[in-house]
């Protein structure tokens, strides 16, 4: 695979090879949007209030936790963010997102789903982080 990114010097558009690592990283990303919407399911639904409330509460926090993770993904550690931080800082966000969003996966019950997306998802990065 190759991904297009922009020369400092000339601006023009100049191939970058995409690797195992890079496509793992990316796998991780998915996973990450996935297993937060799972888990905002989960702690809305388990919390024991009244009929309609913990539906609503799922559904809210199912939105809420995917959509924060992204939002900070967009503005400061994605390839094209406007405001991407410099290493090594994106690398310590990128692992900070992704232990912050591992143990909100196990607090919903899901433990080793949140180990395994903390590790992995850091163990990516740290690889992939001259990118």
């Amino acid at each position: 695979m190759v991904r297009r990114t922009d020369d400092a010097a000339s601006g023009a558009p100049r191939a970058q090879h995409v690797g195992p690592t890079d496509v793992l990283a990316f796998l991780c990303e998915l996973a990450l949007v996935v297993l937060l919407v799972v888990a905002g399911w989960r702690l809305g639904t388990s919390t024991g209030l009244a009929a309609p409330l913990p539906v609503l509460l799922g559904v809210l926090l199912a939105l809420a936790l995917p959509a924060a993770a992204i939002a900070v993904w967009g503005r400061w550690l994605a390839p094209r963010a406007a405001r991407r931080l410099s290493q090594p800082w994106r690398l310590d966000a990128q692992i900070a997102v992704f232990v912050a969003s591992g143990l909100v996966v196990a607090a919903a019950g899901l433990v080793w789903w949140g180990v395994g997306l903390a590790l992995v998802g850091t163990t990516a990065f740290a690889l992939t982080r001259d990118h």
